[in-house]
């Protein structure tokens, strides 16, 4: 305890130092003087985001929403998606390993299968576990931004947004070249490595980028190794009087891991690999002046190896032959470091391979200046072989590369979803009433409907004040590993419902001057809940709709922008969310849904220091419910508090007269070198310091 208190003192007298600096989400984008100054400066509210069916502005938005820019990307310490959305108050990142590695994204309270994450209208969200919605073949550099949508959104994204939505848009193809080049190094062999090039042939753009990461590992086998790769052709065209854009969109992450203690602390030598692909079609119309389609129809695969006892070698630099064990003639699985033999039961690895399809469909018509409909439509298949989940499948599929290893087990979903939203504004008042309906096929051939019914209220007490209400119902429907999952002291269930929830949100949004302020008060009462638990004297982790929890929280932030680039304060937000949870007595152990974070407060700031040396300075606080059991003991989550700082060069005219500008940086992550536990028995990096530059070319 007098640790922490040391710890915070540090952290509030850092802070006091900071001062309060600026967020310049209006400025150009790119770094220092690169980008033209005749280029418009867009303000937050303004930033169009997808909150609704149809259009929707930040300042309109009847919910709270998160926006991170390009921007503000290149200044903070982060090198992948999992770190920077540590930053926002209201997501819980929970991850097993740094660098990407694996996390599970939690939004107000909620657990991993219960957010959606999209990457430009492409659902990401893993059918076989939740677990890997974050495998995400994205790099830094080819975002545009992020938008989180704090509470349920299923009734205009559909299933699986029942917390909450992450929304990642890609950059778009400039007129001029527009090129880069990153590199990192740092402790532990840390390498972090990427390209990216972007240009617009006539009415022809291509976005390429491509990033990889590799380290050694900071304890025993948390070795890692991954590469993204993302190419995007894009056409405009005009018809008449209508106009728009099509797009073909390819993407890959391929990634292999150690994963000391990730699922169990039974058998911590455990090792996994993964790939996700996506190839996605898109077309965006305006037909007429009050019109607006969009269509989206894409594949996302994957695969997955999960080793319970590690064969793989070691990456990164790491040498496993202390963990990794060997398969001997007789089927057995031994390690010669210490002569442990694995259990009789293991027979090899988990085989996974999933394929999603997925059609989205919207069109929105303006009648007149008060009345806006919209109508959606989305079409999901999805399928799982293995040779752990599921059941009788048709073929038996081979594993390449892999002599003597089949899945002969699968399972399949379909539902297809239709969205209606009417709007209404006059004069201050926006009124908005909708809904999706859905029809599920699951994989026992059990059919169902879902009805997700919505109503929100906006009044702008000033032009750029509002108050707004919303309630809404939400769902999500289980994993295969949820229902079929039968390995290692874990015991899924094809018995198992949906869950749901009924949501509910009061909130105000400001804009005085620079300064942007919001808060929210919000309630969400949930049914079935989807977890893992374990009983006493029973160790077995069984998956079942453990009870009903009632949520109650408050959230909200401040963000100060800096109305001109000479000023030494750029960019400050200091968000806070804390909420409670009341649920049942019971007499299981609870795994996700009941440890979820009951306070967070995140401040991030950038200083302009001078000569061209800048500074980010980024804190955490984190307090999280529940326990978990190590060595026999129960022992409860401790809170903790992160500062990430990063100190960069970067001149205003760049190198060589403007042509390249250029970042030199250097990151202290974790700079109090904090021990602390995202997950029970995975203990967290400590101080990891890393050095870079990037390069980029015009």
């Amino acid at each position: 305890m007098k640790n922490m208190k040391r710890q915070l003192t540090a952290v509030l007298l850092l802070t006091m130092a900071v001062n309060l600096s600026a967020q310049e989400f209006g400025q150009r984008k790119g770094f220092r003087g690169i980008v033209p100054k005749r280029d418009k400066v867009v303000e937050l509210n303004e930033v169009e985001v997808q909150a609704s069916l149809g259009k929707t502005t930040y300042a309109t938005a009847t919910k709270q929403v998160t926006v991170l820019t390009s921007k503000e990307i290149q200044e903070l310490p982060v090198a992948n998606i999992n770190e920077l959305l540590e930053v926002v108050a209201g997501v819980d990142m929970r991850q097993r390993g740094p660098l990407d590695v694996q996390g599970d994204l939690g939004i107000r309270g909620g657990t991993f299968d219960q957010t959606l994450v999209l990457v430009d209208g492409v659902r990401m969200n893993n059918p076989q576990t939740g677990h890997h919605n974050m495998n995400l073949p994205v790099p830094l550099a080819l975002i545009e931004r992020i938008e989180i949508i704090h509470g349920g959104a299923t009734n205009v994204h559909g299933i699986g947004a029942m917390t909450g939505v992450v929304n990642i848009i890609l950059k778009k193809a400039p007129k001029k070249l527009n090129a880069g080049l990153s590199l990192t190094t740092g402790e532990n062999n840390l390498i972090n490595r990427s390209f990216y090039l972007g240009k617009k042939f006539g009415k022809w753009g291509v976005q390429f980028g491509q990033q990889g990461q590799q380290t050694s590992g900071y304890i025993s086998n948390t070795d890692f190794l991954s590469n993204k790769f993302v190419l995007n052709l894009t056409r405009d065209y005009k018809l008449g009087k209508e106009e728009g854009s099509v797009s073909i969109f390819y993407a890959e992450n391929q990634k292999a891991f150690g994963a000391q203690n990730y699922y169990t602390s039974a058998f911590p030598d455990q090792f996994e690999a993964t790939a996700t692909r996506v190839l996605a079609l898109k077309l965006d119309e305006t037909i007429g002046q009050f019109t607006d389609f969009h269509f989206n129809a894409n594949f996302v695969t994957g695969t997955d190896r999960f080793e319970l006892y590690r064969e793989t070698a070691g990456l990164g630099g790491f040498d496993a032959s202390g963990v990794s064990y060997t398969k001997l003639p007789s089927g057995r699985y031994y390690r010669a470091a210490d002569g442990d033999s694995a259990a009789t039961w293991y027979g090899g690895p988990n085989f996974h391979r999933t394929m999603v399809f997925n059609l989205n469909a919207r069109i929105s018509h303006r009648w007149n200046v008060e009345h806006e409909t919209s109508f959606g439509h989305n079409q999901r298949y999805d399928e799982i072989y293995s040779n752990v989940l599921g059941g009788d499948f048709g073929d038996i599929q081979l594993v390449p590369g892999w002599d003597g290893y089949t899945m002969d087990k699968g399972a399949s979903t379909a539902d297809f979803s239709f969205f209606l939203e009417h709007k209404y504004t006059h004069e201050r008042w926006q009124l908005k009433i909708g809904g999706m309906m859905n029809y599920h096929d699951g994989p026992s051939q059990d059919s169902s409907y879902f009805f997700a019914p919505s109503m929100d209220a906006l009044y702008r007490l000033t032009k750029d004040a509002s108050l707004y209400a919303t309630i809404n119902r939400s769902m999500r429907y289980p994993t295969y590993t949820d229902l079929y999952y039968n390995r290692g002291g874990a015991q899924g269930s094809i018995d198992l419902n949906a869950e749901t929830s009924w949501n509910y949100e009061v909130g105000y949004k400001n804009k005085l001057g620079q300064l942007y302020t919001n808060a929210a008060l919000f309630h969400r009462r949930s049914n079935d809940l989807i977890d893992w638990v374990t009983y006493p004297g029973d160790q077995t982790a069984y998956a079942s709709n453990i009870t009903s929890l009632a949520l109650t929280g408050v959230e909200g932030g401040v963000v100060y922008t800096a109305a001109k680039r000479k000023q030494k304060l750029r960019r400050a937000t200091v968000q806070a969310a804390f909420m409670r949870g009341v649920s049942p007595e019971v007499d299981f152990a609870s795994l996700y849904a009941l440890d979820y974070l009951q306070a967070k407060v995140t401040a991030r700031a950038t200083q302009k220091i001078g000569m061209g040396f800048f500074a980010n300075y980024s804190l955490s606080i984190q307090d999280r419910v529940g326990t978990y059991y190590s060595g026999g003991n129960e022992i409860a989550y401790a809170p903790f508090a992160l500062v990430d700082l990063k100190l960069y060069y970067a001149p205003a005219q760049g190198l060589f007269k403007r042509q390249m500008p250029f970042q030199a940086f250097v990151n202290i992550n974790n700079a109090l070198d904090t021990p602390y536990y995202d997950r029970g028995n995975v203990p967290q990096p400590g101080r990891w310091i890393s050095t870079g530059f990037e390069l980029r070319f015009r």
